[in-house]
């Protein structure tokens, strides 16, 4: 079993308009690095709370993540850190 590149599906289409599952993606890219399923797997597993910033994170990217696909027009740069938060 190989590993796959991870490739938006904009990037999939040449010259295709952002859609709303690019937008998803670059979400849960940003949620990977955040450590959420971890964290989240572990509550699941042990009862414990995950941590406030980590839960309180995980709401901001998926508001800016429907925000941003419900657009009739997605930014081109909808990866862009201005979006989303740090």
């Amino acid at each position: 079993m190989g590993l796959r590149l991870v490739t938006s599906a904009a990037e999939d289409r040449d010259d295709a308009p952002v859609g709303s599952a690019d937008v998803n993606a670059e979400a849960r890219r940003r949620l990977s690095a955040l450590g959420y399923d971890r964290h989240r797997a572990r509550a699941l597993a042990t009862g414990i709370d995950m941590p406030r910033e980590i839960h309180i994170r995980h709401l901001q990217i998926m508001a800016i993540a429907l925000a941003l696909g419900s657009l009739e027009t997605i930014p081109d740069d909808y990866r862009s850190d201005a979006y989303w938060p740090t």
